[in-house]
């Protein structure tokens, strides 16, 4: 049976997509940009903040689905800037959350997202395995 659950985002309907869709073990979850409880865009300018909301509202979504940020076994990360300092904010901030299970994980560096102030857009894709 396939779940999928939705953030709120009002894009999502508009667009037609989910923040994330189960089918059997596997979870994909869409790009994710850090947006506020507001729908605005949250902590514009700090690389770092912004990742860290992004993977707050990825690790929502997984909740959702009866996941936790353990089962993620991927990782896509779109940057707007691969400047050594933004590279390591983004760093710290995915490392704190995956450091003691790290996901496969990419970074691109892309002219741009969806809006000017967001910096950093993450996909992820998890397993739901008999020990995570």
């Amino acid at each position: 049976m396939v779940e999928r659950v939705s953030s709120g985002a009002v894009w999502e309907d508009r667009v037609g997509y989910r923040r994330a869709v189960k089918d059997g073990p596997h979870i994909w979850v869409s790009g994710t940009v850090a947006v506020g409880e507001d729908g605005r865009p949250y902590a514009p300018g700090d690389m770092e903040a912004q990742t860290r909301r992004c993977l707050e509202i990825i690790e929502a979504a997984l909740v959702k689905l009866g996941a936790s940020m353990k089962n993620v076994r991927r990782t896509r990360v779109f940057v707007t800037d691969m400047s050594a300092d933004a590279q390591a904010a983004f760093a710290r901030a995915h490392s704190a959350v995956f450091g003691d299970f790290p996901p496969a994980s990419a970074l691109y560096g892309i002219s741009a997202l969806a809006a000017p102030d967001f910096l950093v857009e993450v996909e992820a894709d998890a397993y739901l395995a008999a020990e995570a």
